[in-house]
């Protein structure tokens, strides 16, 4: 009864560290936020490339109106 308790706990472990080592490949990509896409006073929602403006406007990209952007200062 000891070595089944014992080789289940082992196994255990195991597979813990086993999953540990999976979830450290994953790791979470930074974005550029460096572009006129963020940047801007005018921003797309969706950050489209290379939009974003000083003025109020439209994305020429994918046509939504632009938003104020509350992190330009």
């Amino acid at each position: 009864m000891k070595k089944i308790i014992i080789v289940t706990l082992l196994l255990g472990s195991m597979i813990c560290y086993s999953c540990k080592q999976e979830g450290s490949k994953h790791k979470m990509e930074k974005h550029d936020t460096s572009g006129p896409e963020f940047t801007s006073a005018y921003i797309c929602p969706m950050h489209c490339k290379g939009s974003g403006s000083d003025q109020p406007g439209k994305c020429p990209v994918c046509q939504m109106d632009y938003e104020l952007n509350e992190e330009k200062k």
